[in-house]
């Protein structure tokens, strides 16, 4: 066993243009596509094993027909809630736009007040009334 200290270099190594970090490829000369196409055709193939895996899964679903015709049964007996559920993209779409009627009106009135408080301190004359 050799006993001999080697000496350590803690200087970071000099880069300089004969090392370079990275490599430039010339214009057109980049391999074209190769793991795009890897990773499209492993993601249709994952995509195509589901997809079959959900119609075989619906199309042999024998199993599940007391279930369903149960959920079924429930609904047709609880017309409030299949309405509720038929109603429900609407009145979200509604909610939605409430939404932005609020907030239209609100920044319709900061703006008016804005407008009140720069007259009132006579920074900007009141916009003549249309003669009409």
């Amino acid at each position: 066993m050799s006993t001999a200290v080697l000496p350590s270099t803690t200087e970071a190594p000099a880069s300089d243009a004969s090392n370079p970090s990275h490599a430039v490829n010339a214009a057109g000369t980049h391999p074209r596509g190769v793991v795009r196409w890897g990773y499209f055709l492993i993601l249709n193939a994952i995509s195509g094993v589901i997809a079959v895996a959900l119609f075989i899964g619906i199309f042999y679903a024998d199993g599940i027909d007391p279930y369903m015709r149960g959920t079924y049964d429930w609904l047709l007996s609880h017309p409030g809630v299949t309405s509720f559920l038929a109603f429900s993209p609407l009145t979200a779409s509604l909610l939605v736009g409430w939404g932005y009627a609020q907030r239209a009106r609100k920044r319709k009135a900061a703006a008016a007040r804005a407008a009140a408080t720069r007259e009132a301190e006579g920074l900007v004359a009141a916009p003549p009334a249309s003669a009409g």
